[in-house]
């Protein structure tokens, strides 16, 4: 599971849609291109067009999301504070990625909050999925056997 355009902008007027499409600049990666580190600062969101993105969270690469079908939006730690990236973004393929900066979310919010408000609640019920999705994950990993002695 991962942050689809249409829901992390579901419900948001065309007004603010026409703020992120401004905003959007394409780039394109070679298999094996870091998009970004697990680190450092946030200042933009990301919206795959092309390829697959692998995902990886904590050293060494703990947890793994990949992000691989059009409109998959990924990055989403530029919404929120300390707006430091909590994964690491390796292109698994070529891949071609709009990147949005973080001050198109500020001006939806600042000129249009309904729609401001709107997309940080769907933030928040997409994070709140992939929250139980790491979980089963985690489930459903073999339990390694421990002995007493």
């Amino acid at each position: 599971m991962f942050v689809r355009e249409k829901g992390l902008l579901r419900g948001v007027s065309t007004e603010a849609r026409g703020i992120i499409e401004s905003h959007k600049r394409r780039q394109t990666y070679r298999e094996g291109d870091l998009i970004f580190k697990e680190g450092e600062e946030a200042g933009h969101l990301y919206m795959l067009d092309d390829g697959k993105v692998d995902l990886l969270v904590g050293k060494p690469q703990e947890t793994r999301f990949l992000a691989y079908y059009p409109g998959e939006v990924f990055g989403w730690s530029a919404l929120l504070r300390p707006h430091r990236y909590l994964s690491t973004a390796r292109c698994m393929t070529q891949s071609a990625v709009s990147r949005i900066s973080i001050e198109a979310i500020r001006r939806i919010v600042k000129d249009y909050p309904e729609d401001g408000i709107l997309i940080y609640q769907n933030l928040a019920g997409i994070l709140g999925e992939r929250l139980i999705e790491a979980y089963r994950d985690r489930q459903a990993e073999p339990k390694q056997a421990t002995y007493g002695g």
